[in-house]
């Protein structure tokens, strides 16, 4: 199906250019509605065949990989939906960040990557992060659904939530009826293999603490013109705090100023950005640049920070 800008303007959302965090999701639609979510959505099919289900809800897609994106803003216009937006970036934090407390009616994941390796467990659905995200985003009774093929992330994501009080679990169900496989599922049940269904409804919620606190884009005002050998030694330097990684990839000089390439890291929520230092009148400035624009978070305020401060003690030195 051929991606035409339209359709990615039409349905993607830029959250990281947002003013507001989390996002007024009613706004964006433009109407009041039950607000639901769809994790890592794939090509979009299942998200298309919810909206033609439930048209009085408002519905959002998060996925990463930019050409499942692509492909489900294609086939949404196609369908003529009006109540889906779609969202690209790391569900794992942006479900967290991106809505409020209390806002969603219900998460759905279809067919997670499982992450079998131990070392992997931390991205999991039955971590506790995860849960305590649903605790924060879905309003009392909202549901949270998992279905995938893969029994023992089922039974496990369904005994962790299970011993939390704050959600009541039926118990799991085998090759539920659906109003809608996907091709894998289709597939995967012509073979034999069996289709695990967990669903989870909160009784209580509780607020989580969130990365962005200050939507702010953050820059700092250097005392003294940046010197040129000072900024290019910043290639490859790390800064590390509590919680919180940054590291400059490359530096790149301009005509009057220089772009670092920079990544950032949240826990394990990375971001890429870029960073400008500039001369000005009297001193200088360290800012993010305004695409690619990353999200406000602690992380890249202290990274801005580390970098100006870097600057200022070669200065001294």
């Amino acid at each position: 199906m051929r991606v035409r800008p339209a359709a990615l303007a039409r349905y993607l959302v830029p959250a990281q250019d947002s003013a507001v965090f989390p996002l007024d999701w009613a706004q964006i639609f433009g109407r009041e509605a039950p607000l639901a979510v769809e994790v890592g959505f794939g090509g979009g099919e299942a998200l298309a065949d919810w909206a033609a289900q439930r048209p009085d809800w408002n519905l959002v897609g998060l996925e990463r990989p930019p050409e499942c994106v692509s492909r489900a803003a294609a086939l949404l216009a196609a369908s003529g939906r009006e109540h889906v937006r779609l969202v690209r970036g790391d569900a794992r934090y942006l479900l967290r960040e991106l809505f409020a407390t209390g806002s969603l009616a219900k998460v759905l994941m279809q067919f997670p990557m499982p992450w079998p390796k131990e070392r992997h467990a931390k991205h999991r659905v039955s971590g506790p992060r995860f849960a305590a995200t649903l605790a924060d985003v879905l309003r009392p009774g909202g549901e949270f659904e998992l279905v995938t093929d893969q029994e023992w992330y089922a039974v496990e994501a369904h005994d962790h939530l299970a011993r939390d009080e704050r959600f009541e679990l039926p118990p799991l169900e085998r090759d539920p009826e659906r109003s809608f496989r996907t091709r894998y599922e289709r597939k995967w049940l012509a073979e034999g293999r069996s289709i695990h269904r967990l669903v989870a409804r909160l009784r209580v919620g509780a607020p989580a603490p969130r990365l962005i606190q200050d939507p702010a884009m953050h820059c700092v005002h250097l005392p003294a013109p940046p010197v040129a050998e000072a900024v290019a030694a910043l290639a490859g330097r790390r800064f590390t705090a509590p919680g919180q990684v940054a590291e400059v990839k490359e530096c790149l000089r301009g005509e009057d100023s220089w772009l670092l390439r920079m990544v950032s890291a949240d826990e394990s929520f990375s971001q890429h950005w870029l960073l400008r230092i500039a001369p000005r009148r009297s001193g200088g400035i360290v800012k993010v640049e305004a695409q690619p624009r990353p999200y406000p978070t602690a992380a890249v305020r202290f990274a801005v920070e580390a970098v100006a401060a870097a600057l200022a003690e070669s200065d001294s030195a």
